[in-house]
């Protein structure tokens, strides 16, 4: 005879109805906060996901042969729809909270403009950024920092280059610009305008030291202003790019490929090919806008163009930068 436990428990068995999947938690199509956060010397650096969107690249990429650009994405695996990345990155110095570039806000609707919502998740308050480094006023870069007309980091000042500012509140600059950027005037200085009207808006010439060990470097073309941004900490260094690279599957193997956003293409592709060159001999940390999210790697030198070596992922916060 049976344990009387046993028994008890076949009855038990008998009795419960069958598991169904409704017993069980059901996966959504959402993704986790999106934050990845590095060590640059004694500072920390944490990428922040904007969101992600589908951009038909191949409509707006210039200065190379369809077939070469259509092989390039059959070589990495994708197609031209694939999601691009917005990642804006904030620098914490133990006494500033920096961020550099604001993601898109309602530029793009509902699948971006995260980002305030992603600086909670890593512990971060919008009132607690002292400073964004713009590094131009595209939509995707700017859009985040106004909502309804204002400023959505209250505490922050604004830095961006004088010669960026000027280009896009100039009514002479917008009549000769391209029509596909004449709605980037209006955006660009709607987001603006909070700022400037409150006094939160620091220019500077290209070239200069905003902070310590905060420097400013030019890269014409993308914009007028568009600017680079190298942070260098107690040995360690990070290069913030901008819309240097849009598409890395194609713009690295072939740096001279260009877009349709950039203001003046060739220029654009002769400071790319500068730019790459140089981050393949310093093999200095990156940190990208729209390669793909955490947009933090390396540069390397592969066939006649270069290729981009992501930083491996750590389930702790690491040490990074050359």
């Amino acid at each position: 005879m049976k344990p009387l436990y046993f028994l008890v428990a076949g009855m038990i068995g008998l009795c419960a109805p069958p598991l169904s999947m409704n017993a069980f938690a059901q996966p959504t199509s959402t993704q986790a906060p999106g934050y990845y956060r590095v060590q640059l010397g004694s500072y920390t650096v944490t990428a922040l996901s904007d969101g992600t969107l589908p951009i038909p690249f191949a409509k707006l990429l210039h200065n190379g042969a369809q077939a070469e650009i259509d092989q390039a994405y059959r070589n990495a695996g994708i197609d031209d729809h694939r999601e691009t990345s917005i990642n804006a990155f904030l620098i914490d110095t133990g006494s500033k909270r920096i961020l550099v570039d604001a993601g898109a806000g309602d530029f793009f609707g509902a699948c971006c403009g995260h980002l305030p919502e992603m600086l909670a998740a890593a512990g971060y308050e919008v009132n607690s950024v002292d400073a964004i480094l713009l590094t131009h006023v595209h939509g995707d870069h700017s859009g985040g920092i106004t909502h309804d007309g204002k400023r959505v980091f209250p505490n922050a000042t604004l830095y961006l280059a004088k010669a960026e500012l000027d280009y896009w509140m100039s009514d002479e600059a917008k009549a000769k610009a391209k029509a596909s950027h004449q709605d980037m005037f209006v955006k660009g200085r709607a987001a603006l305008a909070p700022y400037l009207a409150a006094g939160r808006v620091q220019t500077f010439t290209l070239g200069a030291e905003i902070f310590p060990g905060i420097h400013t470097v030019a890269a014409p073309g993308h914009t007028p202003g568009h600017t680079l941004y190298e942070v260098t900490n107690a040995g360690h260094t990070i290069l913030f790019i901008g819309d240097m690279i849009h598409v890395a599957e194609v713009q690295l193997p072939m740096p001279a490929i260009t877009v349709d956003y950039d203001d003046n293409e060739a220029e654009a592709a002769k400071t790319r090919i500068g730019t790459l060159a140089m981050l393949a001999r310093t093999h200095e940390l990156v940190a990208a806008p729209h390669i793909s999210f955490p947009g933090l790697g390396h540069i390397y030198k592969q066939a006649n163009g270069y290729a981009w070596a992501p930083v491996p992922y750590a389930a702790h916060v690491v040490q990074v930068g050359q």
